[in-house]
């Protein structure tokens, strides 16, 4: 292999990389879909898997909720493990509006999300994104997003509620601690 990172297409995929990581682990170059991740992104000249998926979304902004809610997924899965550190309120400020942190306090967020912490190492599924709107399932949560109209296009709504059987109608419902 070549020490020239490989470029991305001109629409990459995020999809598409995935796919791509589980096909190279199903025939044995990897023991680990982590490290056929890490491999992937570091043949694109990334250092990391996460990287990988900020370039691609900073490319390809679909949906500013789902930059957000992957940034939340990324930032709080380790929550709870040696080494992880919680964000602090200014990096907190830089995902949630204003209005949101005034009604949800920044350490009540950092709790929030440290109670699912496990669901938030689950892919999203039946994601629904627009540009400053999000509905998907992750694990066994629904979780719906908003963002400010205006840029930064913050979060001012983030909920997640246990998800119903498949094919049913979920109403928005509160945040749920876990």
């Amino acid at each position: 292999m070549s020490d020239q990172p490989r470029p991305l297409p001109d629409r990459p995929s995020l999809r598409y990389l995935k796919i791509e990581a589980k096909r190279r682990l199903s025939t044995g170059e990897f023991a680990t879909l982590h490290e056929a991740q890490l491999a992937i992104a570091r043949e694109h000249g990334l250092p990391s898997w996460t990287a990988l998926k900020e370039r691609i979304e900073a490319e390809n902004p679909a949906s500013h909720a789902l930059t957000h809610v992957r940034w939340v997924m990324s930032r709080f899965a380790a929550a709870g493990t040696p080494g992880w550190t919680p964000p602090d309120e200014e990096e907190l400020r830089r995902h949630f509006d204003d209005r949101y942190l005034s009604l949800v306090p920044t350490d009540w967020v950092t709790h929030l999300f440290t109670t699912v912490a496990e669901r938030l190492r689950e892919g999203l599924a039946d994601v629904q994104a627009e540009p400053l709107y999000l509905r998907a399932r992750l694990a066994d949560l629904h979780i719906e997003a908003a963002t400010e109209a205006e840029p930064p296009h913050r979060l001012s709504s983030l909920q997640m509620y246990p998800a119903r059987e498949a094919g049913a109608d979920v109403p928005g419902g509160p945040p749920i601690p876990g």
